[in-house]
């Protein structure tokens, strides 16, 4: 046997090679024709009746020398079903879209009107686009915000996901969402699910930080409607350009499409949260909300909470932060428990500094952690009150229900929310 081998080795050898020679000279091996394919980055859906309006931010690569090779546009499309209108974009590019590398989907404010998966159902399809693409809802037409040039990137898609990070969503900032996270969550027996909400602001007319009562103040209302407003007309001139097959010139590169020229850049935020009921829109989180919403639903590194001791204003910030839920059924009725513990200190005060006590802010006075407990109660009674007024389970209690107490479910399933009780474990001792 083993001489027979060695007889026909090198005949083995050279078919082996031969095979692969065609292999090599007769298959791209899915490397794409940057000739033939426009990238698409981030896309909005925006609803107009019967139909969906959907822009693209097309990163369309270009042959340079001098480094600068891709310029990103926007280009519409309209149809009944969002596959409609990415054909429509394909047709006034030239060049087929992919959604492989689309790494945001921004739906319009107009779309809460709308069932939630007849915007999204089309990126579920099999190798349509990656399950791993951040989802969010803005204030005004997503449209309009994709033309916005930003403050802290070349263009906006990338600005808006840096507001989106897994680094603000340690920090209970923000309430980041997947295509994934979505369907896994809207399709579970709580039937909820949860999106981040995304502003954009003038600079220098944001909403005060700190998770503050201002929701919606004046200040960030107007920076708000500033930027959704003017951009309105800016941006179908960028989309026009790219339609027009001249969209590196009238969409611009490096993001400086849809009236840069008529305003300053914008910042973008995303402390709210939108919330949905059987995929139907809910309402919207304010900050003190969602910051509740995510302290329960992540993993925190360094939490920043604000509260009132002795008539002084501290800023705390809270490490090791780990908050959840538990439900019990007592006496046949459901209960509750939502527990949260952290290591607090002091990381700002609004009163004179001494420098002789700045070192000992790590030793938290005692009405300091009593007045961070009860902030953060206030905070997690908010967001109950939310759940139960939207009749919204964005915190999966039925799905606990369902998993530990499975003999109760029928009975309890509808009206979970409006029948049990709700208890707070709440734990915040000093960092020392």
């Amino acid at each position: 046997m083993n001489g027979k081998i060695k007889k026909y080795s090198p005949v083995i050898y050279w078919v082996l090679i031969i095979a692969l020679l065609c292999l090599f000279f007769t298959n791209d091996f899915g490397i794409l024709d940057l000739h033939k394919t426009s990238l698409i980055v981030a896309v909005g859906i925006d609803s107009a009746g019967d139909e969906v309006e959907v822009t693209a931010q097309v990163a369309v690569p270009q042959p340079s020398q001098s480094g600068d090779s891709i310029k990103y546009i926007e280009v519409q499309g309209s149809g009944q079903t969002v596959a409609d209108a990415l054909n429509e974009i394909n047709a006034k590019t030239g060049t087929y879209p992919r959604l492989l590398f689309c790494k945001l989907i921004l739906l319009g404010e107009n779309c809460q009107s709308e069932e939630l998966f007849r915007m999204l159902g089309c990126f579920y399809r099999r190798n349509y686009s990656e399950l791993t693409a951040l989802v969010a809802m803005c204030k005004g037409k997503a449209q309009d915000m994709l033309s916005l040039p930003a403050t802290i990137a070349p263009e906006n898609a990338t600005a808006i996901q840096k507001v989106l990070s897994e680094e603000l969503k340690r920090s209970a900032n923000v309430s980041t969402s997947t295509l994934r996270s979505i369907a896994v969550s809207n399709y579970s027996e709580s039937r909820a699910c949860y999106m981040p909400y995304v502003e954009a602001y003038v600079q220098g007319t944001s909403e005060p930080g700190g998770n503050g009562d201002n929701v919606g103040g004046d200040p960030g209302q107007q920076g708000g409607q500033q930027g959704g407003g003017q951009s309105g007309g800016s941006s179908q001139q960028g989309g026009q350009g790219g339609q027009g097959g001249q969209g590196g010139e009238g969409g611009g590169s490096s993001g400086q499409s849809g009236g840069s020229s008529q305003q300053g850049e914008m910042e973008f935020t995303a402390r709210k949260t939108a919330v949905f009921a059987d995929g139907r829109f809910a309402g919207i989180l304010d900050e003190r909300q969602s910051f509740a919403l995510n302290i329960i639903e992540n993993e925190i590194r360094l939490a920043v909470a604000q509260c009132e001791a002795d008539g002084v204003h501290y800023t705390v910030g809270l490490r090791k932060a780990d908050g959840g839920i538990k439900l019990k059924v007592k006496d046949g009725a459901p209960e509750l428990t939502v527990n949260f513990k952290a290591a607090a200190q002091v990381q700002g005060a609004k009163k004179v500094l001494d420098p002789h006590n700045v070192k000992t802010d790590d030793v938290v006075r005692p009405e300091v952690l009593r007045a961070a407990e009860e902030e953060m109660k206030t905070r997690f009674e908010r967001l109950m009150s939310a759940c139960v007024e939207n009749n919204c389970d964005v915190l999966g209690i039925r799905k606990l229900l369902h998993k530990q107490h499975y003999k109760y479910y029928e009975a309890f399933k509808e009206d979970i929310l409006s029948r049990m009780t709700v208890r707070y474990d709440i734990k915040i001792e000093s960092m020392n």
